[in-house]
């Protein structure tokens, strides 16, 4: 009896674990690793570029198909509160929000790629979206429906949760909270802490990049094509002329209603001729104000997105892979985020093989077949109805030796 009840709860586990990764268009195999532990897996700009912009729809999966708990690598722990940089509250409520909304002035100046926010305890679940700005009147996403976690028990009544997301510049940053009419969640602070601040942030390129450069009456055009709908978070400029030169710059993308500006910032002489941005997108236009000035002599343009990584408890000897293209799939709430202190400052980073099209998604996607998915739920149906039967059966059963005795 209790072998059939484990065949055929392994049969309906694994039914389902295989129908799930067929909705996922792409795999990348992870390489193997020959120790048990926690292992930070780099995600390369191929794999990014086949997700969602909110990367919620990447998992990882095991050789039986099941899926392997994981966090983003931003939602660790930081053990020094000392260095904690608590940025001031910006009391900005515009009429346009439709939800719950913290504002901050980000005061480093620097470009950020996380976000410290500590909350008054709380067990619902909310999705934020985080907006910046540099007037406090033009907003722009930077990233999109990001849940808030739950927070664990503690006597301290607040808890900290991290926001990890594209590396931005911007002066303002909005935290907006979809409430759908619920009660609002209460934000307490927001900052960074200055270790990170202080720490050069890590990119890898984009390749290849296409560019073509038109020069008109006061403006100079960039046009950057890439070949896939690449995350794109620094664009570096070889400017070779003149000397001194200090221009504004809009960097637009290119989507289906057409373009759509996503910064504002400036190339100057006295800093690094690098563009800091958020953007997901194959086409990205960029224009230089030149006033009265002669056109900037630009040669490379080189694309980078800033190194993007998640965290994994994996089984040494075992083969896994990296899913994603799944456009509705949701961010996975696994329990890792509550263990998130069992993870070591130094752990080994590893990373996956070439992005492939997934043969399982490709089979149900292009084969003209009849949907089996009524089938195969009809089977886990008549397979619990079996194991109900068989359990009452044997209660009776059980009840009757009782009563003859």
């Amino acid at each position: 009896m209790n072998r059939l009840c484990f065949l055929l709860l392994v049969f309906c586990g694994s039914t389902l674990s295989a129908s799930a990764q067929k909705n996922f268009k792409y795999k990348a195999p992870l390489q193997k690793i020959d120790s048990t532990g926690f292992y930070r897996i780099a995600l390369q700009p191929a794999l990014v570029a086949k997700a969602k912009a909110n990367l919620s729809d990447i998992r990882v999966a095991d050789a039986r198909g099941n899926f392997v708990p994981y966090i983003q690598a931003g939602s660790l722990p930081q053990k020094s509160q000392k260095s904690f940089l608590v940025f001031p509250e910006i009391a900005n409520h515009a009429a346009a929000d439709t939800g719950t909304t913290f504002t901050i002035e980000n005061k480093t100046g620097l470009a950020l790629n996380r976000l410290w926010i500590r909350l008054q305890n709380t067990a619902v679940k909310r999705k934020v979206s985080l907006l910046g700005s540099d007037d406090l009147s033009q907003w722009f996403a930077i990233q999109e429906d990001i849940p808030l976690q739950e927070a664990v028990q503690n006597s301290e009544g607040t808890y900290l949760q991290s926001l990890f997301f594209p590396a931005s510049n911007y002066r303002y940053l909005k935290i907006l909270v979809n409430d759908k009419n619920k009660s609002p969640v209460r934000f307490l602070q927001a900052g960074v802490y200055t270790e990170y601040v202080s720490a050069a942030q890590a990119y890898t390129p984009v390749t290849p990049v296409k560019v073509v450069r038109a020069d008109s009456n006061r403006a100079t055009y960039v046009d950057i094509r890439l070949n896939d709908h690449y995350q794109v978070n620094r664009l570096h400029f070889n400017i070779s002329a003149p000397k001194y030169y200090k221009r504004a710059v809009s960097v637009y993308q290119f989507v289906n209603s057409g373009k759509e500006l996503i910064s504002e910032a400036e190339l100057s002489s006295v800093k690094t001729p690098d563009l800091l941005i958020a953007a997901k997108s194959n086409h990205l236009l960029i224009e230089i104000s030149n006033g009265d000035n002669p056109p900037l002599s630009i040669g490379e343009v080189t694309a980078f997105q800033s190194d993007e990584y998640l965290i994994s408890y994996l089984e040494a000897k075992q083969h896994y892979q990296l899913l994603a293209g799944d456009s509705l799939a949701v961010a996975p709430e696994y329990d890792l985020k509550f263990f998130t202190d069992s993870i070591k400052d130094n752990i080994p980073a590893i990373k996956h093989a070439a992005v492939v099209k997934n043969d399982a998604y490709k089979v149900k996607a292009t084969e003209e077949k009849p949907d089996r998915t009524p089938l195969i739920w009809a089977a886990i149906v008549a397979a619990l109805g079996l194991l109900l039967f068989l359990t009452l059966k044997m209660t009776k059963e059980v009840k009757k030796k009782e009563g003859l005795e």
